[in-house]
C-alpha cells in the first residue's frame, strides 16, 4: 500500500473522534504494546452478546496482523497471568492502565462526552466495548482488510444496548455517520434493504412495505418521506420501539456492499437465537465469531 494511501486511512480513523479523547492514550498504548509483543495473546471475554462482537473485531485485526492469539470466552472471564486482552461489559469509570509482564489490556463501557455543541452543550454517551475493539484493531492493523470489513460492527455494542430505547444516542450516530463518511457502510431507509427484518417493527404492513418498495425508484423525496412516515405511523403509539430506534430502523438502515440483510436485522437475528436458546450460547458465539472473520457478515 502507498504511502498517500495508508497516511489517508490513519488520518480518518475512529481514534481521532471527540468521543474517544479520555481512552485513546491507553488504546494507543495498548496497539504498540501488542503489536511488539513475542507471545500468543488470549482473549478474554464474558459470555455477553456485545463481547462477542467486540472480540471479533479484535480477532480480525490480530490475523490482519499476523499476531498469534487464543479465544477464551466464559460466563464471568478472568484474567490469568499471560499476555492478554480482556472485554468486560462492566461499566467503568475511567480507562483501565496497560500493565506489563505480562501484557494486560482491559476493554470496558465507559461514559463519554460524544458530542459538542458551537454552544459549549455536551451531549454524553456510552462508548461500548465493540467501538473501543474497532478503534483499537485499527491501530494495530490500520490497512488490515479484515479489520476494515468488521469496522461496521462497531456498532454493535451500542444497538445491542438500552440507549435508543429511551433517548438520542450520540455514540451510535457518530460511529454511524464517521463511517458512512469513510465510505464503509451505506445509511438507507427500509425500502432500499433487500432482505429487511421488520420483526423489530410490531405492526408494520409488509404488504403495504412490498408496495412501497416497488413504486419507490418512482417516488420524488416528498413522496418517499410520505410513504414511510404512514408506513410507521401505527408504531409512533407503541411502547416499543422507541421513537429514536424507530427512526434508525425506518430511515437509517446501515448496510454494506455485498449484504443482502442490513446490520440491525442481523443483530436482531443473533439476539433472537441467544435468547431462546440459552444452553447453546457458547455455540451460538463461537459461530457468530468464524462468520464474521470469515466473511464479515452473519
Amino acid at each position: 500500500m502507498n504511502r498517500e494511501r495508508l497516511t489517508k486511512i490513519r488520518l480518518s480513523m475512529l481514534i481521532e473522534l471527540e468521543m474517544y479523547s479520555n481512552v485513546a492514550p491507553m488504546l494507543r498504548e495498548a496497539a504498540l504494546k501488542v503489536r511488539a509483543n513475542d507471545l500468543s495473546i488470549t482473549l478474554v471475554a464474558d459470555l455477553s452478546q456485545a463481547a462477542i462482537f467486540s472480540l471479533a473485531i479484535i480477532e480480525a485485526a490480530l490475523l490482519d496482523a499476523q499476531i498469534p492469539y487464543q479465544r477464551r470466552i466464559a460466563p464471568s472471564a478472568r484474567i490469568d497471568n499471560r499476555p492478554c486482552i480482556s472485554i468486560s461489559e462492566q461499566e467503568m469509570s475511567a480507562p483501565t492502565p496497560v500493565t506489563t509482564s505480562p501484557l494486560q489490556v482491559v476493554i470496558a463501557p465507559l461514559q463519554v462526552d460524544a458530542l459538542s455543541s458551537s454552544s459549549g452543550d455536551v451531549r454524553r454517551g456510552q462508548l461500548s466495548t465493540s467501538a473501543q475493539a474497532a478503534a483499537l484493531a485499527e491501530l494495530i492493523a490500520p490497512a488490515g482488510e479484515k479489520t476494515r470489513v468488521m469496522a461496521p460492527w462497531s456498532l454493535a455494542g451500542n444497538w445491542l444496548g438500552d440507549a435508543l430505547e429511551h433517548t438520542y444516542d450520540p455514540v451510535y450516530t457518530t460511529l454511524r455517520d464517521s463511517m458512512r463518511d469513510r465510505g464503509l457502510i451505506r445509511v438507507v431507509p427500509l425500502p432500499e434493504v433487500d432482505s429487511p427484518s421488520i420483526a423489530m417493527m410490531p405492526g408494520v404492513d409488509k404488504v403495504a412495505l412490498i408496495a412501497i418498495r416497488d413504486r419507490w425508484a418512482h417516488m420524488d423525496l416528498e413522496g418517499r418521506a410520505q410513504s414511510l412516515s404512514h408506513l410507521v405511523k401505527p408504531l409512533l403509539i407503541e411502547a416499543l420501539p422507541s421513537t429514536a430506534r424507530l427512526e434508525e430502523l425506518g430511515w437509517h438502515r446501515v448496510v454494506v456492499s455485498g449484504w443482502d440483510v442490513d446490520l440491525a436485522s442481523q443483530l436482531h437475528g443473533f439476539s433472537e437465537s441467544w435468547r431462546n436458546e440459552p444452553e447453546k450460547r457458547r455455540r451460538i458465539s463461537a459461530d457468530a465469531i468464524e462468520a464474521l472473520l470469515k466473511s464479515g457478515s452473519l
